[in-house]
C-alpha cells in the first residue's frame, strides 16, 4: 500500500459501490488495492477480488460516495 491516504475514508470499496457509503464497513490495510493512483481498501480477501474482476467496480463507489449525504 502506498502512503496516500486511502478513498472513502478508509471504508471498504466494494461496499461502497454495493451498498452506499452509510452501510460500508472499514476496509482492512492488509487487503488494499492501488489502481489509477488511488488506494482503495477493503474488508477481505472476497470484497477485493471482486473488486477487481467486476467492471466499473470504481466508478460505482465513486459514483455513491459522491452522492452521501
Amino acid at each position: 500500500m502506498t502512503e496516500e491516504t486511502p478513498q472513502f475514508d478508509g471504508k471498504c470499496a466494494f461496499g461502497v459501490g454495493l451498498m452506499g457509503s452509510g452501510k460500508a464497513p472499514v476496509g482492512d490495510p492488509k487487503h488494499s488495492v492501488v489502481k489509477d493512483g488511488k488506494t482503495y481498501l477493503f474488508s477481505g480477501v472476497v470484497p477485493k477480488l471482486l473488486f477487481e474482476l467486476v467492471p466499473g467496480s470504481a466508478g460505482r463507489a465513486e459514483a455513491k460516495w459522491a452522492k452521501r449525504g
